[in-house]
């Protein structure tokens, strides 16, 4: 999409004189410092816009429960806290980075019994692209011992919190969760 406008912008200010006679210059129009100001904060909107796309227009908010068919079960998925910035978590961060956490219920209603990690089926959506999970060893998004999401029969449910490491300056847009890790079947809150 950027190289399209790009392309686009390059047109619109090719060509040659509105009198019809020959042009002698190189067909590019000087550029002056407001419009290499606006070219770039125009750039900078479009990537924030781009970025942002990939969260559904149908995304639910958090705090409700989205309903997900996963291979024989059927769970309700509910993202009820999103930690957009985690502090003292014990995690091994890297420069430049910090941690981010979301908390989500799931109930398994009918079907089979659900097994799968929580560290595959969710994840989040930030201002500059997909973030890698992260072990936290303390706090309020604690990764416990055993995956949360392993093992729900029909008629439990399960509450966990997921982790994970986002650069500084970057904020989280969205969650997903993918059954079994899959995009199939997935669903998204903003």
């Amino acid at each position: 999409m950027f190289l399209a406008a790009l392309v686009a912008a390059a047109l619109t200010g090719c060509g040659g004189s509105a009198s019809g006679t020959t042009s002698t210059h190189s067909g590019l129009t000087p550029t002056t410092p407001a419009a290499t100001t606006t070219t770039r904060t125009t750039t900078r909107a479009r990537r924030r816009t781009s970025r942002r796309s990939r969260v559904p227009a149908h995304a639910a908010p958090v705090g409700r429960a989205q309903r997900v068919h996963a291979e024989g079960s059927t769970l309700s998925v509910t993202v009820t806290q999103v930690y957009g910035s985690l502090s003292d978590t014990g995690a091994a961060l890297l420069p430049g980075t910090h941690a981010a956490g979301v908390a989500l219920t799931i109930h398994n209603n009918a079907g089979a019994t659900y097994d799968s990690t929580a560290s595959g089926d969710v994840s989040v959506i930030t201002s500059s692209g997909a973030a890698a999970p992260l072990f936290i060893k303390q706090g309020v998004c604690q990764t416990q011992l055993t995956d949360f999401e392993s093992l729900i029969g029909v008629g439990e449910t399960r509450t966990g919190c997921v982790g994970f490491t986002i650069p500084h300056g970057a904020h989280v847009v969205g969650v997903r969760f993918s059954p079994h890790s899959r995009a199939p079947g997935s669903v998204t809150w903003h």
